[in-house]
């Protein structure tokens, strides 16, 4: 599928705008941090992660980087003033699945992840602990930056009628919390008026994939709000605008 070798071939990135730096993990696990103005210049490598990682995140003050990987942890790393990464957490033993969905907490103590096993845990991330009360203590909207995990209060509603879990892949929030974007198995990307508490609740269905879709997010540009879908087979990347409803 590519043309690169296997061990140079990514699964996942993300961006650190206080840093300029863009991790990237391939297909072992391993994470290289780049120089976001300069991708040859590799700044350290993070080797902890024993499988390919799908999510990454920055927390929202870029003093954490949690890594979610496919060997079933999530690895938090803590950096420094001057850029550099330490270990600060390894969350093993918990998890029983691989890793497919993080969300940071807006203040950057908590962190929430859901596993292929449809598990959904809240950790604090500062004390370096798992919080067992998060789903009821954690639940306010208001306290997450993102919202990314396809389990949930205000996301149950994208599972259509008799479907099963595996059939949404993806799910995210736009960033005012008026809209919510799920991506499923059968190539098309659905809209929804945020929160998505029951499957009755009607959408708006955009098709042009002729694959599954793994991945959506909302992004801004100006005034103007963007969406953007990732397809599986057919490799396709497609950007879809949001246009004021003609009256």
């Amino acid at each position: 599928m590519g043309n690169a070798p296997v061990h140079q071939q990514s699964r996942c990135i993300t961006y650190s705008s206080k840093h300029d730096h863009l991790a990237v993990s391939n297909n072992y696990g391993d994470v290289a941090i780049l120089d976001y103005k300069d991708w040859t210049k590799r700044i350290t490598t993070l080797y902890k992660p024993r499988e390919w990682c799908e999510v990454m995140a920055y927390s929202p003050n870029h003093e954490y980087l949690a890594v979610g990987s496919h060997d079933d942890s999530i690895y938090v790393y803590k950096i420094s003033e001057q850029g550099e990464y330490s270990l600060h957490w390894s969350i093993t033993y918990v998890h029983s699945s691989a890793i497919v969905g993080m969300d940071w907490s807006r203040d950057s103590k908590y962190l929430r992840a859901v596993d292929q096993a449809y598990a959904k845990i809240f950790y604090n991330v500062e004390e370096s602990q798992q919080v067992p009360d998060g789903s009821s203590s954690l639940v306010d909207q208001a306290i997450w930056a993102t919202s990314t995990c396809k389990l949930g209060w205000e996301v149950m509603g994208v599972y259509p009628q008799g479907a099963d879990g595996t059939d949404i892949n993806t799910v995210d929030a736009s960033a005012d919390r008026k809209l919510v974007a799920a991506g499923d198995d059968f190539g098309s990307v659905r809209i929804f008026r945020y929160p998505v508490s029951k499957t009755s609740h009607q959408c708006k269905r955009m098709t042009g994939h002729s694959e599954h879709v793994p991945r959506v997010r909302f992004y801004n540009s100006g005034e103007e709000k963007y969406l953007i879908s990732g397809g599986g087979n057919d490799r396709t990347y497609i950007q879809w605008k949001a246009v004021a409803k003609k009256e």
